[in-house]
This record gives C-alpha cells, structure tokens and sequence, in this order.
C-alpha cells in the first residue's frame, strides 16, 4: 500500500495512468537513444512507496528475457511496502 508517513494512500486512477505514460516515454526515449542496448529496454515497473520519502517511486527496467513472469503489459504500476 502507498503511504505518506504512517497514513496510508488511495492511488488515483489518473496518478496510475500517469506513471504508466511516464515508464512508456522512458521505455520509448531509451529504445531509441541506446541503439545498442535497445533490447534491454522491454519493460518498465513502478514500485510506490512512502511518498514522504524523496526515492518513494523506485523504476526497474529490462529486456524480454528478464520479464516478470505473468507480466502481459510492457508497465505496470505497483504499490510497495
């Protein structure tokens, strides 16, 4: 669940969509300006934290090989602890 301090946080559907668009313009800007690495940007996630951190959105990217398994979407937006 996301949080600011101890108090827990409902993510927005708009929020959601936002950070979608956000791993897809990264996915997309990478694929094109690494040439030579372009395969190892195939999907983008999201974790949530504690958004009264400054690092409470932490990005991990990879290539097909390393895709979570049941990852059917190229971003997915999670909430951590």
């Amino acid at each position: 669940m996301a949080r600011y301090h101890n108090h827990q946080i409902k993510l927005t559907p708009k929020y959601i969509e936002a950070i979608h668009e956000l791993l897809e313009a990264e996915l997309e800007m990478m694929q094109e300006q690494d040439k030579d690495y372009s395969d190892c940007w195939s999907w983008g996630i999201c974790t949530i934290g504690n958004f009264s951190k400054p690092n409470h959105l932490y990005l991990t990217f990879g290539d097909e090989e390393s895709r979570p398994k049941g990852m059917s979407r190229n971003t997915c937006v999670r909430e951590g602890g």
